[in-house]
């Protein structure tokens, strides 16, 4: 059975491997299609050009009758003409139009946005050498290593904390901790690392700027439990009625959740998440597959077992669940009487979690065997299909994040956390644009690789990676 179960799981992972490559060809040379009978429908010229003046008129176009496509400023309008005409002609050729796709993926932010605030009103700053020494050292690794020792000294603090809750033992109240003072070694420690996270993140907001701060995912929680810690902190040591620090603690424990970031550092996690983030609209169509086999099976159970699986002493398939493993378990909630209830126990079987019992019922109240027809049906679409469906994704997502690893460089230049700056100065355009960040839309960070390549193509030879 399990060699069986096996080689369907294989035959499964390479028709979905197969369908998924034939279907990105086939997506690929639509929009090579499309692109080409634009450009044929615009360039009714000589010269076989797309001008700049056609190219306002699509983005006209684009913003009054196509809602699903965001505003497009003209000033980005006009960046987005720039960036594609890559020989300063003013004019797009054949190949230069083929990447209008791509750069519409595109979205600007201004660089001065991401100026620190401390450099834009105080120009001097930025020639102080005591700043650039501090900045080189908030931007170095061994900052990161030392915020990272400080989160496990704190993560390490907690345990020590709720290690007597932890083994089960019944912790002693200390009455320091309700006094409103910090006058106990743990109210101490806790304040102390609350008040080294706040430097961490003023240092931060200080060097990076705060548009550039909030950016990543990571500075936003450390930044939220950080600002709920001093928030905490002042609550209960102020004068007032509430002087529990236990509130505190509580917003510690969750700082410490800061310690998984560790693990992303280790090559191998990177790939888990990148696997387990770019699997997440795969899935959406296969949770959708799997509502609907669900669905359609407890509303045949439901007709098929509506009514019998009760307790009611009224009724003459009480008395059949007697003495069954069924009643025993107390499983009465696990029904087909309603469709609900079908879908709770066509979950249950979905992860194979007491079938026998519940199996055990259905034998009791149906007066034949063919009523396992229903369930090994459900177990070889619900189960064996769908399961190893899903297991085929997550095997060909984390073989693509290997492979795609090995070419990060070339490939992988804007990823989620990664933005491109660019001075039109280095563009082959007369207008001058000033400094602008380019990153992909937040609807499209999910692009796939073949995309992201196209994108830094754009960008050739005149990007600049921002640190």
């Amino acid at each position: 059975f399990f060699f069986f179960q096996g080689v369907i799981l294989g035959v499964i992972v390479d028709r979905y491997n197969s369908s998924r490559e034939l279907r990105a060809d086939e997506l690929e040379k639509a929009k090579a299609g499309y692109i080409k009978k634009a450009f044929d429908l615009l360039t009714t010229t000589e010269l076989n050009v797309v001008t700049h003046k056609q190219l306002m008129a699509i983005f006209l176009i684009l913003n009054d009758d196509f809602d699903e496509i965001p505003t497009i400023p003209q000033y980005e309008a006009t960046l987005l003409f720039a960036i594609l005409d890559t020989d300063g002609s003013e004019m797009l050729e054949e190949e230069e139009f083929a990447n209008f796709g791509a750069a519409m993926l595109l979205e600007f932010i201004a660089f001065d946005k991401f100026e620190p605030a401390l450099e834009r009103y105080f120009p001097s700053v930025k020639e102080s050498a005591l700043y650039k020494k501090i900045r080189d050292i908030v931007l170095s690794p061994v900052f990161e290593n030392g915020v990272d020792f400080i989160v496990l000294l704190n993560a390490l603090v907690v345990i020590i904390q709720m290690y007597p809750i932890l083994i089960g033992q019944q912790a002693s109240e200390n009455p320091h901790l309700n006094d409103g003072l910090i006058d106990s070694p743990w109210e101490i420690m806790e304040t102390l690392f609350t008040l080294l996270f706040v430097i961490e993140m003023l240092l931060k907001i200080a060097t990076l700027g705060w548009s550039r701060y909030i950016l990543t995912l990571r500075n936003k929680f450390d930044g939220i439990i950080t600002v709920l810690a001093v928030i905490a902190t002042f609550y209960v040591y102020s004068p007032n009625s509430y002087n529990d620090s236990h509130l505190i603690r509580f917003i510690v424990m969750a700082r410490s959740l800061r310690v998984f970031r560790l693990f992303l550092a280790i090559k191998p996690f990177q790939e888990m998440s990148n696997a387990f983030f770019g699997i997440m609209p795969a899935t959406g169509r296969v949770f959708l597959a799997l509502f609907c086999i669900v669905y359609s099976f407890s509303w045949i159970g439901m007709m098929s077992f509506g009514g019998r699986l009760n307790r009611d002493p009224n009724s003459q398939y009480s008395s059949l669940l007697d003495g069954t493993d069924f009643a025993g378990s107390f499983y009465w909630a696990n029904n087909f009487n309603d469709l609900l209830s079908g879908v709770n126990v066509c979950y249950n079987l979905l992860v194979i979690n007491n079938w026998n019992v519940f199996e055990s019922g259905i034998d009791a109240i149906c007066e034949t065997k063919y009523y396992r027809f229903y369930f090994l049906t459900f177990y070889i679409f619900g189960v064996m299909i769908v399961n190893n469906l899903v297991i085929a994704l997550i095997i060909d997502y984390f073989l693509e994040e290997v492979e795609k690893d090995g070419d990060a460089e070339d490939a992988d230049a804007l990823d989620d956390q990664a933005n491109l700056v660019f001075d039109s100065d280095d563009m082959p355009t007369p207008k001058a644009f000033g400094r602008y960040v380019a990153t992909l839309k937040p609807d499209y960070h999910r692009t796939p690789l073949t995309k992201k390549t196209v994108l830094k193509k754009l960008f050739a030879s005149r990007v600049g990676r921002d640190a």
